[in-house]
């Protein structure tokens, strides 16, 4: 069965065009965020995140993505998996079913979010796409 989201990765990954929107620059808490392209319902977003921050367990509802590790201490907590092997270009698919946190250790995080938004929800930023276990629905963290 053909993925377009898979595809959507590997061929952004492949080419980098840079499309960047208005609405370009999210700041929540201690995370940045600056959507680098915009196409339909593709994005990739570039994350940065300070050191010792913890994402809240959430979910996506309306995004399907793949998280890019780019540099740093970064912890993914996927459904009760543990992914923290931090090489440059591995990745990690979150469903909008799943359940997801991360921490982010002494040097932070940078990571790339390749997304297909889902159900007609035009894409913003991921974070005001989140529902979170406190029941937020904007992105949170808290330090460690």
């Amino acid at each position: 069965m053909f993925d377009s989201l898979a595809f959507f990765k590997e061929w952004w990954l492949a080419n980098r065009i840079m499309n960047v929107p208005e609405d370009a620059i999210h700041f929540y808490d201690k995370v940045s965020g600056l959507v680098l392209y915009r196409h339909e319902e593709f994005q990739v977003e570039l994350f940065i995140t300070q050191p010792m921050t913890k994402g809240l367990s959430h979910i996506h509802p309306n995004v399907d993505s793949f998280e890019v590790h780019l540099s740093g201490d970064i912890s993914f907590d996927c459904q009760g998996e543990i992914f923290n092997k931090n090489k440059l270009g591995d990745s990690l698919r979150i469903r909008p079913y799943c359940w997801h946190g991360g921490d982010f250790n002494e040097r932070g995080g940078a990571f790339l979010s390749i997304q297909k938004w889902l159900n007609g929800v035009k894409p913003t930023s991921i974070v005001t796409d989140w529902l979170d276990i406190e029941k937020n629905t904007i992105g949170t963290v808290a330090s460690q």
